[in-house]
């Protein structure tokens, strides 16, 4: 049996060089099949991109969360700011109104957001949005913040965007709901309270996790709009 190598006794560690090459070899390869095994388990979120300059117009909704029923197609546009903010207060005194806003698109799916340049009244009369109840449902699906959910970073999911989806949220990016399964052909719902107000603070404690919730939907344009209380959400 060879004795062991001690660093302070002055012995060579050269006998042990081809045991320690393997230990070493082992090691790094069992962490690049466990790091390689974690990544392909995790479904790609992609689809999320910036999509331009955009000038559009039509209907400001306020609440819960500022959006605009464009014009020419009944299309829902959530708005955002710059930044990890909203654009409540530049929204509030333009609700109901005709509009015309400018910035840049982000978009995923069949959902668009815009973060807003500027927000002013637009001349003429645009017609009222289309909005169409659709009754009580029990939805399982995970909270996100609108703005990085839909490509302003890299869409993410589950607990490792908690922490940034929360910073948006708490500054007034309006949230949405991605449901596990399609509603009425999407997985992006806007959400708000009962109230038709914006959610209360409490619900970073459900942010990037999967959550059920009873609401109301109701259809604003082509976007559905899910009413419901944070409080009571349950992790399935």
């Amino acid at each position: 049996m060879k004795p062991l190598f001690v660093g302070w006794s002055g012995r060579s560690a050269l006998p042990h060089l081809g045991f320690l090459a393997l230990l070493l070899f082992t090691l790094v390869a069992g962490f690049g099949v466990l790091a390689f095994t974690l990544g392909v388990t995790v479904d790609d979120p992609g689809g999320g991109d910036f999509s331009g300059d955009k000038d559009i117009t039509g209907v400001l909704i306020a609440d819960p969360y500022p959006m605009i029923v464009t014009d020419k197609d009944q299309h829902t546009v959530i708005l955002s700011g710059g930044g990890k903010r909203g654009v409540q207060a530049e929204a509030r005194a333009l609700d109901g109104k005709h509009v015309r806003a400018t910035g840049g698109g982000v978009k995923r799916g069949d959902r668009d957001l815009l973060l807003v340049d500027q927000l002013r009244p637009a001349p003429g009369d645009a017609p009222a949005p289309l909005r169409e109840p659709l009754g009580t449902w029990r939805l399982t699906g995970e909270i996100c913040d609108g703005k990085c959910s839909l490509g302003v970073m890299r869409p993410g999911n589950k607990p490792a965007h908690k922490a940034c989806a929360n910073v948006c949220l708490l500054g007034g990016v309006p949230p949405v709901f991605i449901t596990t399964t399609p509603v009425f052909g999407t997985q992006y719902l806007l959400m708000g309270d009962p109230q038709n107000h914006a959610l209360p603070d409490a619900l970073r404690d459900y942010v990037a996790i999967t959550t059920r919730m009873d609401g109301t939907l109701e259809r604003i344009g082509d976007a559905l709009l899910f009413r419901t209380d944070v409080t009571r959400a349950v992790v399935p």
